[in-house]
C-alpha cells in the first residue's frame, strides 16, 4: 500500500459547464428507467462508467469526468432516486444496496461491449458488486473511497440493521433531516459553502452538485434526491462486501483517505491481503470526499489501469517519482467528520 500527495486537476481540465454531456436512460430490473450521461465517444476508445456517492448526481462529477472524457468515453448514471432519474426512488420497491446492484447490473449488461468501473463510496461498492456478478463484462474496477467496512464495522451495522436501529446512525439521521427547499440555488451554494461534508469543495464542484441536484418549484428550488430516500440509503449501507471481493477477476485500484474514511486502514490490509495484485493507495491531505479534494489522484489512477489508456500508462515506479510516496497508513477514526453528509 502507498500513499500519494495530489495538487489537484490544472485549471486547463476545469470547465464552467459539462462537455456535451446527453442523457439516455436504461432500464431496470423492476422496469423503472435509469437516466446515465454520456460524454462525446469516439470509436476505438475503452469506456468508463462513473457511479456517484449517496445524495449526489453524476454531474457532480464533471471536473473530473471532463478531463477524462479527452481519454475515454465516458459514461455516469444518475442511480435511482437521485438527479435526473429521482422518479424512480420508490421506497416500496427498495430494497437497500442490492437494488443499485441490480440497476448497475442491467446498465452494464445494457451496454454493447464490457466497461471500466469506477465510483465514489456506495457507487464504488456497488460497482465491486457489479464486477463480482459479472466478470466478463467488466474490465477492471477502480474505487475512490469505497464503502468497505473492517470486520468490528461490520458486525455492529449488521446488529442495528437486526434490531432495526440503523436509521438511528449519524449519517441516516443527519439525511433526514437536510433541508429540502431554498429560495434559490445561489442561496442553496452560500448555505453550503465551507461548511460539514462541502467545506473542502471547490467552487465548481458544489456549484454543479446544486445546479443539478436541485429542481425549480412555486416557492424556490427543492433538492431532487429527497431525504427520505438518501436516508433509506444511508439505513441500509452494505454491511459486508466481503463475499464481493473474493469474486473479483479483474484489476483494481482503490484510493482511501488518509482522514473521515469509510475504508479503513484495518479494511485496506484485509483488501491487499485478499487480493494481492490490486493497489490500495491512501491519498494525503484528503478525506471521505476525496474525488473533489483530490481529482488529479483519482484521474492519475484512471490513467494507470493496465490497457485502459495505452500509451499514458504510468509505472509504480515514476508515480513513486512523482507523487512523494510514503509507506505509512494514517489510523484514522473512519467516520470522523461525516456527519450530515453523503456518502
Amino acid at each position: 500500500m502507498t500513499t500519494v500527495t495530489d495538487q489537484g486537476l490544472p485549471a486547463s481540465g476545469m470547465h464552467a459547464v459539462p462537455i456535451n454531456a446527453v442523457a439516455f436512460s436504461f432500464t431496470a430490473p423492476d422496469g423503472v428507467e435509469i437516466t446515465v450521461w454520456r460524454w462525446p465517444h469516439r470509436p476505438g476508445r475503452p469506456t468508463l462508467h462513473w457511479a456517484h456517492a449517496t445524495g449526489f448526481h453524476g454531474r457532480t462529477y464533471y471536473p473530473l469526468l471532463d478531463s477524462l472524457a479527452e481519454d475515454c468515453n465516458v459514461l455516469a448514471w444518475d442511480m435511482r432516486g437521485h438527479g435526473a432519474s429521482a422518479g424512480a426512488g420508490m421506497l416500496d420497491r427498495f430494497r437497500g444496496w442490492p437494488t443499485y446492484y441490480d440497476d448497475l447490473c442491467a446498465l452494464v449488461e445494457s451496454h454493447g461491449e464490457p466497461l471500466w468501473l469506477a465510483g465514489h463510496s456506495m457507487g464504488a461498492t456497488a460497482s465491486i458488486m457489479a464486477a463480482a456478478r459479472l466478470p466478463a463484462r467488466v474490465q477492471g474496477l477502480i474505487l475512490a473511497e469505497p464503502v468497505i467496512l473492517d470486520r468490528w464495522q461490520g458486525l455492529q451495522l449488521r446488529a442495528a440493521k437486526l434490531l432495526r436501529q440503523s436509521h438511528r446512525f449519524g449519517l441516516a439521521a443527519g439525511a433526514a433531516r437536510r433541508r429540502p427547499r431554498f429560495a434559490s440555488r445561489a442561496e442553496a451554494v452560500e448555505s453550503y459553502r465551507g461548511r460539514g461534508g462541502f467545506r473542502s469543495w471547490p467552487a465548481p464542484w458544489l456549484e454543479a452538485y446544486v445546479e443539478y441536484g436541485f429542481v425549480d418549484d412555486e416557492t424556490g428550488v427543492t433538492l431532487v434526491c429527497a431525504p427520505s430516500w438518501e436516508s433509506a440509503t444511508f439505513t441500509h449501507t452494505e454491511h459486508n462486501v466481503w463475499p464481493g471481493l473474493r469474486r473479483l477477476r479483474c484489476p483494481v485500484i482503490a484510493l482511501g483517505a488518509s482522514h473521515a474514511s469509510t475504508f479503513t486502514p484495518a479494511a485496506r490490509l484485509r483488501l491487499q491481503a485478499l487480493l494481492p495484485a490490486a493497489e490500495v493507495i491512501t491519498v494525503a491531505d484528503s478525506s471521505h470526499f476525496l474525488p473533489m479534494e483530490h481529482p488529479q489522484a483519482v484521474a492519475d489512477a484512471i490513467r494507470r489501469m493496465p490497457s485502459l489508456l495505452p500509451g499514458v500508462t504510468q509505472t509504480t515506479d515514476q508515480m513513486d517519482a512523482e507523487c512523494a510516496v510514503t509507506s505509512k497508513i494514517a489510523l484514522d477514526r473512519p467516520c470522523d467528520g461525516l456527519k450530515n453528509a453523503p456518502s
